[in-house]
């Protein structure tokens, strides 16, 4: 798979103006995993949106820069380098997809790329302070979960329970990206994303599956 290097953060999209966004080179989908045992999972999410027109991702399989990193003798430097290279993956992406899976806060890494991935997020003010639905480019794949065990902050993003529901979101996400494009103004977002998302059915499944964590 081939992607852009491109990178624009969030102080680049203060600016009401959002000159020269291409939804291409912001279409990709960072997905946060646990290597062991949600690497399978990682890679079906993948290769699904592969098939979705207008989105792209980025897996850590895939990225040049860290498996330069892990080769590193050093475990300090690997580290560090393993650091550097997901901020660069994390500042190239618009949306993350973050796998939960029993095992996966086992890992530091997990909650610090989606963390790192909200806290980019170029629509968050204008998205979160006018709608009760989470922000549209925020997903958390739940599987092989004790729901009582789930943590909150899946609320702030959409809680899918199957690979389909992935796809639905990504397209969405797309059909979102696509649309910011046309329009100069990012407070649009907040009308524009419920309307993608409700097409979709993704509001639908949001709903739906916040039920579901809150019955537990």
């Amino acid at each position: 798979m081939q992607t852009r290097n491109r990178v624009l953060t969030k102080n680049q999209f203060k600016a009401s103006q959002l000159d020269g966004f291409d939804p291409y080179d912001e279409s990709i989908v960072f997905i946060s995993y646990k290597r062991d045992p949600d690497l399978p999972i990682a890679i079906d999410c993948a290769e699904r949106l592969e098939d979705v027109p207008g989105i792209t991702y980025w897996i850590d399989q895939k990225d040049e820069c860290l498996s330069r990193a892990r080769a590193s003798v050093s475990k300090a430097r690997k580290s560090i380098e393993t650091a550097k290279c997901i901020e660069k993956g994390l500042d190239n992406a618009s949306a993350l997809l973050g796998i939960i899976g029993p095992e996966t806060f086992d890992s530091p890494w997990i909650p610090y790329e989606i963390g790192g991935a909200r806290g980019r997020q170029r629509f968050s003010i204008s998205y979160t302070s006018t709608t009760s639905h989470p922000h549209p480019l925020i997903a958390h794949f739940i599987h092989n979960v004790n729901m009582t065990d789930v943590p909150d902050f899946v609320v702030l993003g959409t809680p899918l329970f199957s690979i389909d529901e992935v796809v639905l979101w990504a397209r969405s996400v797309a059909d979102i990206l696509e649309k910011v494009e046309k329009s100069p103004h990012r407070k649009i977002l907040s009308r524009v994303g419920n309307d993608i998302r409700r097409k979709h059915g993704v509001n639908k499944i949001y709903d739906r599956n916040i039920h579901s964590l809150r019955s537990q």
